[in-house]
């Protein structure tokens, strides 16, 4: 499948350690204990996931590559933004 306009284009990470990754963010792990589990740095993960960005693309890939649900997809673009937010919000404080 073709990845442009994708959060994984031009990653070199497998698809099953990509979904692994989303996997395990969508059970509300942190970016750390990701690490630890897939053997992949933090600022791998890290991109990965900031990159990841709602459009009809990406979503295309989640469902039919790495195999999350609707609902799952759903679930990681409220995580994304609150994570986002999170992000803005300690910037704006520091």
């Amino acid at each position: 499948m073709d990845t442009i306009g994708t959060a994984v284009y031009r990653k070199h990470l497998p698809s099953d350690k990509i979904a692994l990754i989303y996997r395990l963010f969508l059970e509300k792990n942190g970016i750390r204990s990701i690490e630890r589990i897939t053997g992949h740095h933090r600022d791998t993960v890290s991109n990965l996931l900031k990159d990841t960005v709602k459009n009809e693309k990406t979503e295309e890939y989640l469902v039919n590559q790495i195999g999350l649900t609707d609902v799952e997809c759903e679930k990681l673009w409220v995580l994304l933004e609150k994570k986002k937010n999170a992000s803005r919000k300690s910037l704006r404080s520091g």
